[in-house]
């Protein structure tokens, strides 16, 4: 790494971390010396080395992590038809995408979370109605709760969901 400094516009030191060197300039750019690194600065180029090599080796192991995620992602697309029978995944390649709609206990649900290995009705799904709103469910967390303008049916009632993220139960708040 080489750290210049410049002053009106011209140079006037350079520390080379590679040659270990510090080189001085004059006003006009002529150079007036040139020596090496003092522990201390040998001891900071060490600790930049090191950082340097930390950010790369982090850069490397989020690079990897985002392959797996996109070739777990694609294993997931390829592993289900959309509006097939639910079958429980063995784990996360064939977890359920988000979005996508199964059949189950002669329901159609979609999914509502990413990488979803829940069976329909427990967590993450929500049951697809043909005709009107669907029945209220307890959403279990920030993955099921209801989105503002929500339309749902409970105790005999159509509900409209008039907050964001609603887990709440029609009658008690944040539905009209």
């Amino acid at each position: 790494m080489i750290h210049e400094t410049f002053t009106n516009g011209v140079l006037r030191e350079r520390r080379d971390d590679t040659a270990r060197t510090v080189t001085t300039y004059g006003p006009t750019g002529q150079v007036t010396s040139t020596r090496p690194y003092t522990t201390a600065e040998n001891a900071a180029a060490d600790a930049r080395a090191a950082a340097s090599a930390a950010q790369d080796a982090a850069r490397a192991r989020d690079e990897l992590a985002d392959a797996v995620l996109d070739a777990t992602a694609a294993l997931m697309e390829d592993a289900h038809t959309d509006g097939a029978a639910w079958v429980q995944p063995a784990g996360a390649h064939n977890a359920y995408p988000l979005g996508v709609t199964v059949t189950y206990g002669g329901k159609a649900w979609v999914n509502l979370t990413p990488a979803n290995v829940w069976q329909p009705g427990v967590s993450g799904w929500r049951e697809v109605v043909a005709e009107g709103p669907a029945a209220w469910v307890q959403p279990l967390g920030a993955h099921d709760a209801y989105p503002l303008g929500a339309t749902v049916t409970h105790k005999g009632k159509t509900w409209t969901s008039t907050t964001a993220a609603n887990i709440w139960e029609p009658g008690v708040y944040g539905w009209v």
